[in-house]
């Protein structure tokens, strides 16, 4: 294994609105709005270091207050952004979620312009921290040519790459590109958007993926997955917990219940230990576990990383499910 987990995605800042009674279309509706450090690809890199591995981020920020503000901030948990961007001309991203008053998300919106300026000449001139790195992590806050390039040089270095698809609308862009993907991480609509796309491009598929057939509708899609060339897949399903599937292995858990404040950021942390647990020699279905209480711990706080993550306190959360305690 390399030194350290490679990750490539967003930073930006998160403004959360949750609405404290049932929403009221139309008006002004009473909430408590915060702000958090948040992006997909910091939140997965500020996860694993607070459960100890050793993380190099790429990212762009603004030369901002806010930009200084998220790179100092990883910086204190351990996280390596000596390669971060900073541009002058474009502010660092906001992320604004509506929230319901359960805490799940009604409606985000991402004004993550500046992810543009994460170019495939920026990743080449990282070329050298994919080579001795243990995983490529990505998510797919990325142009397309930055995202073309960040696989190239993945595969040329030979290590194992996981993508978080991010969004329905971005993960169709893996319709290419999944023979070349070894771990993926969507949520249940992100892998039918995914397997939609696919078949639109090769009808051919349609009567073939019909074959593979499951009673358990999120196990049946990652199945479908695999067949379309991903080595391994994992589906999170909200409330229902998480499915997995590989050309060897498949199995579902269920969610660990727990009074949800927030949704943003649970799939970030799940994504963040799974890869932590396969790259300290912890079987997939074991990782997928701890990935569950990963974002058990998340969703009961209003930040978008939970403060208390550690190793330690997923695995004492979960010791009766026969998980061992040491990694």
């Amino acid at each position: 294994m390399g030194d350290y987990t490679l990750v490539i995605g967003s930073s930006n800042l998160d403004i959360k609105g949750r609405l404290l009674n049932p929403a009221i279309p139309g008006s002004s509706n009473s909430a408590r709005v915060r702000t958090a450090h948040g992006g997909v690809g910091r939140n997965i890199a500020e996860n694993l270091a607070r459960l100890g591995s050793e993380v190099v981020l790429l990212t762009v920020v603004g030369d901002d207050n806010a930009g200084d503000e998220l790179l100092d901030a990883l910086e204190t948990q351990g996280v390596d952004v000596s390669r971060a961007l900073r541009v002058a001309d474009t502010p660092t991203g906001v992320y604004l979620a509506a929230l319901d008053h359960t805490g799940d998300l009604m409606v985000g919106l991402d004004d993550l312009e500046i992810a543009q300026r994460m170019t495939a000449s920026y990743l080449s001139d990282n070329a050298d921290a994919f080579f001795d790195c243990d995983m490529v992590v990505l998510d797919l806050n990325l142009s397309d040519t930055a995202l073309e390039r960040a696989l190239e040089l993945g595969r040329t270095a030979g290590k194992p790459i996981c993508v978080d698809p991010t969004t329905d609308e971005r993960a169709v862009r893996l319709v290419d590109y999944l023979s070349e993907i070894d771990i993926i991480t969507p949520n249940m609509t992100e892998a039918e958007a995914i397997l939609e796309a696919a078949c639109k491009a090769r009808p051919d598929l349609v009567e073939a993926l019909s074959h593979i057939q499951d009673p358990d509708r999120a196990l049946q899609t990652a199945r479908r997955l695999v067949y379309l060339g991903v080595n391994t897949v994992v589906v999170t399903q909200a409330e229902r917990g998480a499915c997995y599937a590989t050309e060897f292995e498949s199995g579902h858990f269920p969610a660990v219940k727990v009074d949800i404040v927030d949704t943003t950021g649970a799939g970030d942390s799940l994504t963040a230990t799974l890869v932590f647990g396969l790259t300290h020699e912890i079987g997939l279905s074991d990782a997928v576990q701890l990935g569950l209480r990963a974002a058990a711990m998340t969703l009961r706080e209003s930040a978008t990383v939970a403060p208390g993550m550690s190793l330690d306190a997923l695995y004492s959360g979960i010791s009766q499910a026969g998980i061992p305690q040491e990694p």
